[in-house]
């Protein structure tokens, strides 16, 4: 069964799609006259009509392009105004709206000259142009006036030359014709007088010169037949020398300067669509924000980590292949016969370097948006995930299926009833050389490829990365919709669509601003995925519609074959959302990048664990005994370090303190793997530091400590006990550094006794103890190896001299030891712009 909302969007969609169809003929300026020729029937008639215009094309090529007459529907507008008949009736009465244009000129002898479409190969070497018409009548034929005429119709009378050629070249019937006039231009005689006053239209007149040229014009006499109003034909006599095997013969005839088969309001000459100067700037700026805000969330995103590059990797070279496929395919079909092999080689290389541009864009496109929709967590993102996986039968996919055509209907009928309301019409605008599509073999996959490739892009870049910023940053819900509104109105009109509409860009503005709520909603309610396919849907649509009704068969397969395509999907998407499984039940996909940063927090959190508890194992306050004030602190160059501290007071059986035993401990290396040596050492230390003396207890851990640590690993450790009833201090050193005494201003290293071996470097080792008596305002310093080799950031060492210095200058007779301690801290930090190059402990004694 099929839900209530659900139905909502299949009746909304329905109604959008009738509505489009419905409209279509009164806004479709292909309406009413589908393509009933195929590029191939065209050139092959236009061969038969080069043989009989008196050459060959064995040397020349052709280029066959589709066109539409927009000045001329604008002439006819501005004419009839609210009498102007619809498209689809104007096409279906001759009009000449649209039809076929066959460039014919040599081979493009200059190897740095890159031609792009006809204009460029008839101005260069055309030698004629002809345009037919949907009925396949041939319209116009032009000649270039500075490029040889290649045309040649045999015959003793200009006139007999201008009815054959009507009658029987161009197949026209010119019964129901009168002619009205011909006109003689030359430098010698001008007429316009009707029948040019009886003067013999004689290819042998001695009058005629190599510049003189004839202008044949019939008129219709009987207006309710059906045929252009009225036929030009410009003639320029011509004699011919033809070499055979009898000799050299001479044929009198005439070449055809030009060709006009006109209606009433039918201009000269006939174009396609001018750019104004408004739309490029539009266009451009349109295209400018998108690149720039693509290539900040992608880039930004890269350097976040926040990338699938599998998945980046496939865009980019998928878009690259299918723009550049593409952009071949039109440059075989068109211009590639005309150019030579440099051009080729250097044409083939721009096509190539735009679609790895488009590449490019479209995978950071693609890279923006699935950052922001995981952060987002948008809906659909669960089925692209499945997509990726190879697994698509799910009913969430056939129900964003048929969400998606239910989007693309009524963006369709949007479309459609705007342009019917406004009274304008579209025309195929498929890329920027026009109406390629129709020239281009095979239709079929060049019309899906560029449906593809625009759906792409605009999904990604249009659409999920524009939005979904406006999502990410401004969290009021109707905010969105206002500047979104706005924004798609400028984007699609400048970079989306494939379909052109008659009139000023601000038309098209106005259109997509329109559209742009149902895009965001469908974006925002359904997701990408269901955008994506109602975006297809209404462009293959677009693109398909000039061949719908064609009564070729070589034509009117791309409607029947498309219009299967476009079934296929909605299909598969009812059947899946009645019989797939549920997409929730499959694990959930977690990008490669996302479970390197849950890895990185959890590694951090356990850091942060471990920094705690290290932290935790040192003393929190000093002890508080008379007569002596003792302070230390421990600070890591990374969040934890191989560094230990701690004083234990040991008590007499009266409980007043006896003895205060001090300790550092600094391992080799630095970060986790330091850090857990020194955990497990101060467990070792701490279970004897309050009952043994100093060398006993470094001649009972270092057993242990070398069965525990590897061959790299090797511990550093002092022990100074202070008797506090003697004054007696003994020191043992393993491999430490030296600690410092200050009496009466005047600092020195006191030199332990060997042996110095540090802890993990062998099994037993015979440590002794340095036995010294304390006098009161004497200042003992233990520190650890990071204090003197503190770095600054020219690289230089503070150094142990130098160390010796600071101690001398510190304020110890009056400060207590904790600011003592905090002013050592202060002086190294500065020294070393507060980047530490190894963990630093100290313990500060006074007496």
């Amino acid at each position: 069964m099929i839900g209530q909302r659900l139905s909502y969007w299949i009746f909304l969609g329905a109604l959008g799609l009738t509505a489009f169809f419905v409209l279509r003929p009164s806004i479709d300026i292909n309406a009413g006259e589908p393509i009933d020729y195929s590029r191939s029937s065209i050139e092959s008639k236009t061969v038969e009509l080069i043989d009989q215009l008196g050459f060959s094309i064995d040397s020349l090529q052709m280029l066959s392009t589709r066109t539409q007459h927009l000045n001329y529907y604008s002439v006819l507008e501005d004419s009839l105004g609210d009498e102007l008949p619809a498209p689809s009736q104007l096409n279906r009465n001759g009009t000449n709206l649209t039809g076929w244009d066959v460039t014919i000129g040599a081979i493009l002898e200059d190897s740095d000259f890159i031609a792009f479409d006809r204009h460029e190969i008839f101005e260069r070497t055309g030698r004629l142009q002809i345009l037919y018409d949907d009925n396949n009548k041939v319209r116009r034929i032009t000649t270039h006036r500075d490029n040889p005429n290649p045309t040649f119709v045999s015959g003793d009378s200009l006139s007999a030359i201008a009815n054959h050629l009507l009658r029987d070249i161009l197949d026209y019937d010119l019964s129901d014709y009168a002619l009205r006039n011909v006109d003689v231009q030359d430098s010698l005689v001008s007429s316009g007088e009707p029948g040019f006053s009886g003067r013999q239209l004689d290819l042998f007149d001695t009058e005629n010169n190599e510049s003189t040229v004839f202008t044949f014009n019939w008129v219709k006499s009987n207006p309710s037949v059906a045929g252009p109003d009225e036929f030009i034909l410009e003639l320029k006599p011509m004699i011919k020398e033809i070499d055979t095997r009898q000799g050299t013969t001479i044929k009198y005839g005439a070449s055809v300067r030009t060709f006009k088969a006109m209606d009433k309001y039918e201009v000269q000459q006939l174009t396609s669509t001018s750019i104004s100067n408004l739309s490029v700037i539009i266009s451009f700026a349109s295209l400018g924000f998108l690149i720039f805000i693509v290539f900040f969330s992608g880039i930004l995103n890269i350097n976040k980590g926040h990338v699938d590059w599998k998945r980046a990797l496939f865009i980019l070279v998928s878009i690259t292949l299918g723009v550049t496929g593409w952009r071949i395919i039109y440059f075989i079909n068109t211009v590639d016969p005309f150019v030579t092999d440099t051009a080729t080689t250097i044409v083939l290389l721009n096509h190539l370097l735009f679609g790895a541009a488009l590449g490019l864009y479209g995978a950071l496109a693609y890279i923006g948006w699935e950052a922001i929709a995981r952060s987002q967590k948008q809906p659909q993102l669960n089925i692209i995930d499945a997509f990726w996986h190879k697994k698509i039968f799910y009913r969430e996919t056939g129900e964003s299926l048929i969400r998606g055509y239910a989007l693309g209907g009524v963006l369709l009928g949007i479309f459609a009833f705007f342009l019917y309301l406004y009274g304008t019409v579209y025309y195929q605008s498929d890329s920027q050389f026009g109406f390629a599509e129709a020239g281009m073999q095979p239709k079929l996959l060049t019309l899906n490829m560029n449906a593809w490739i625009n759906v792409w892009l605009v999904a990604l870049a249009n659409v999920g990365v524009a939005i979904g910023l406006l999502q990410e940053n401004l969290k009021n819900r109707w905010q969105v919709y206002i500047a979104g509104i706005f924004m798609l109105g400028f984007l699609f009109a400048g970079s989306a669509s494939t379909v052109g509409i008659k009139g000023p860009i601000w038309i098209d503005i106005i259109l997509f601003t329109l559209m742009a709520p149902v895009i965001i909603y469908g974006f925002e309610k359904a997701g990408i995925f269901t955008f994506s396919t109602g975006w297809w849907l209404f462009t293959v649509i677009i693109l398909t519609t000039p061949y719908l009704g064609s009564e070729s068969l070589d034509v009117a397969y791309i409607s029947w074959i498309q219009g299967f395509i476009i079934l296929v999907p909605l299909v598969y998407g009812f059947i899946a959302y009645r019989y797939g499984g549920s997409v929730a039940e499959v694990s959930g996909y977690i990008p490669e990048y996302q479970e390197r940063i849950a890895n990185h927090l959890r590694v951090e959190k356990e850091i942060e664990i471990a920094r705690d508890s290290q932290f935790k194992l040192m003393p929190l306050q000093p002890p508080t005994i008379e007569g002596l004030d003792v302070y230390g602190f421990f600070m890591p160059s990374f969040e934890v370090g191989g560094d230990y501290f701690d004083y234990v007071v040991t008590r007499n059986g009266s409980a007043e303190p006896k003895a205060l035993t001090m300790t550092i401990v600094d391992v080799s290396g630095k970060a986790m793997k330091a850090a857990m040596h020194a955990v497990f050492t101060s467990g070792l230390l701490l279970s004897r530091l309050h009952r043994d003396r100093p060398e006993a207890i470094l001649r009972e851990v270092a057993p242990t400590l070398y069965t525990r640590t590897d061959p790299q690993t090797f511990i550093t450790c002092i022990i100074a006990q202070y008797q506090l009833e003697s004054k007696n201090l003994s020191i043992a050193n393993a491999g430490h550094c030296l600690p410092i005494i200050k009496r009466a201003g005047k600092a020195q290293f006191v030199k332990t006794p060997d042996p110095k071996y540090p802890l993990g470097l062998r099994s037993e080792v015979s440590y002794n103890a340095l036995e010294t008596n304390l006098e009161e305002g004497d200042f003992v310093l233990l520190y650890s190896d990071g204090l003197p080799e503190a770095v600054d950031p020219e690289g230089n060492r503070f150094g142990f001299d130098e160390l010796l210095e600071m101690v001398e200058l510190l304020d110890t007779d009056t400060k207590p030891s904790n600011e003592i301690a905090l002013d050592i801290k202060r002086r190294i930090q500065k020294f070393s712009d507060y980047q530490l190059a190894d963990d630093t402990t100290i313990i500060c004694l006074k007496v």
